[in-house]
């Protein structure tokens, strides 16, 4: 049996708050099927996310305010975010749920993040979910 220190499991545990805390009533044009977020998705001022089929993403390029650091220290105010992981949908649509590797910006692994859906459109658009006080963040669209 494979034991989930407390240090690793808050991570889940703010993530699944956020989440419940902004998806009560969430319409059709805020939910997205998985086999909509493969591919390469990009903000302003050069973010970059792709997302594989396999379940990985690889971001770069994204604001620091827009990534909610739980448990190490984030780039200094001003520098971009760069990282890698796995993703998945949750919530029936409406989150794409992030675990990061330990690489890029994250020297340690297993933090947790989310994008809401901003519209699921063509192209669909996604927001980096910064806090609970401020339900939109940085915005990315699908671009491929």
């Amino acid at each position: 049996m494979k034991f989930v220190s407390a240090r690793s499991a808050v991570p889940f545990a703010l993530a699944a708050a956020f989440i419940l805390a902004t998806t009560g009533c969430v319409s059709e044009s805020e939910r997205v099927e998985s086999a909509q977020i493969p591919g390469v998705w990009t903000g302003a001022h050069g973010g970059r996310v792709e997302f594989r089929d396999d379940g990985r993403f690889e971001l770069s390029g994204i604001p620091r305010d827009a990534v909610v650091f739980s448990f190490i220290a984030p780039p200094p105010k001003g520098e971009t975010v760069s990282g890698q992981g796995t993703w998945s949908v949750k919530e029936k649509g409406s989150t794409v749920e992030l675990i990061y590797d330990s690489k890029g910006s994250f020297a340690e692994g297993g933090e947790a993040g989310s994008l809401g859906v901003a519209d699921s459109g063509d192209p669909p658009k996604l927001y980096f979910s910064t806090s609970t006080d401020k339900e939109y963040g940085y915005e990315i669209q699908k671009s491929d």
